[in-house]
């Protein structure tokens, strides 16, 4: 299997700075990947790695060698910043963008509003991660009306800005609705370390 993504676009504020000397910023150049939402291996990996959830995550898809490969090649290129969108209203969206540079990987979970410069509002990186939502308002985004991504697939990419906090008794369910929707397997194993692990559940 081939991947490609495209065609480019920018986020307006969301700016990196440019070699050689890095002193001059500009809106980072990224490619459209909403169709990687609908690939087993996409939720292998975003399961596994921001989300913490490995090995259940791989155990609860089929995925093969190739295809894993391909996706592991959009991702990783240097040249070119996969972002999935995920619309928040009519002219809306929250971006996740794959950041990338020689020595440095991140998730950036990017608001963008009409007339207003890019807020990363969470960030995933190698060192920690950022949190921008609440149990409550995390549901509340994934079950806005979209003609794009299911309701499954809006909780599950929003699901790394979740802060700590204590979640409320049905959490471990509504994430084994939202995985059986995306076609996991196995679906209790998985869905407990995305609500136990990260600390999201205070103790």
């Amino acid at each position: 299997m081939s991947l490609t993504v495209g065609p480019a676009f920018t986020i307006p504020g969301y700016t990196v700075p440019i070699p050689p000397d890095y002193e001059v910023k500009r809106d980072a150049i990224v490619y459209a990947a909403d169709a990687l939402v609908r690939l087993p291996a996409f939720w292998v990996h975003y399961l596994s790695d921001p989300l913490s959830a490995y090995p259940a995550a791989e155990a609860a898809f089929e995925v093969s060698a190739n295809d894993r490969n391909a996706l592991w090649t959009v991702l990783n290129d240097l040249d070119r910043w996969p972002v999935v969108s995920v619309r928040l209203g009519a002219q809306e969206w929250l971006r996740i963008v794959y950041r990338k540079y020689e020595d440095e990987r991140a998730l950036d979970f990017v608001q963008e509003r009409p007339g207003r410069a890019a807020e990363v509002v969470a960030s995933v990186e190698g060192h920690g991660f950022t949190s921008a939502m609440t149990w409550a308002e995390l549901l509340a985004a994934a079950a806005l009306p979209d003609k794009r991504q299911t309701w499954a697939q809006r909780l599950l990419l929003m699901l790394p800005m979740l802060g700590a906090q204590e979640l409320s008794e049905d959490a471990e369910e509504i994430m084994r609705r939202a995985l059986s929707d995306i076609g996991a397997a196995n679906r209790p194993a998985l869905a407990r370390p995305l609500v136990d692990r990260r600390e999201w559940r205070k103790r």
